[in-house]
């Protein structure tokens, strides 16, 4: 494995993209781009974001050892996925609430009647 590549404390899900995208300084965006790509082409980009998860070091660690690495990831990895999965629910709760208020803010503005979810 590379030298100096470790995961990022601004993350997404995992810290994967963040973490290759500053060691090749470059857009955190692109590098998460690539592995959605690889996953829709032929499933390689989980695979592989699984596998980095497991083998970078986190930010601010201080291990050297591969094995240590992994096994602090292995202890890590579930509070770690619960978390993301609790990051991407509030992003997607988020983008529907602000979907529902902005129609029903086009709503009042044509003078249409807001009616409350749940009720015809």
């Amino acid at each position: 494995m590379m030298r100096g590549l470790k995961k990022s404390k601004n993350r997404l899900l995992l810290g994967v993209a963040g973490g290759i995208a500053a060691h090749f300084k470059v857009d955190p965006v692109i590098v998460r781009a690539i592995f959605i790509l690889l996953a829709l082409a032929n499933g390689v980009g989980v695979l592989l974001y699984i596998v980095l998860a497991l083998l970078m070091p986190k930010a601010d660690t201080t291990l050297t050892e591969p094995f240590a690495v992994v096994k602090e990831n292995l202890t890590t990895a579930p509070r770690e996925a619960t978390e993301a999965g609790r990051r991407v629910v509030e992003v997607l709760r988020g983008s529907a609430a602000e979907e529902k208020e902005s129609e029903e803010a086009s709503a009042q503005r044509d003078g249409d009647e807001v009616k409350p979810a749940g009720r015809s």
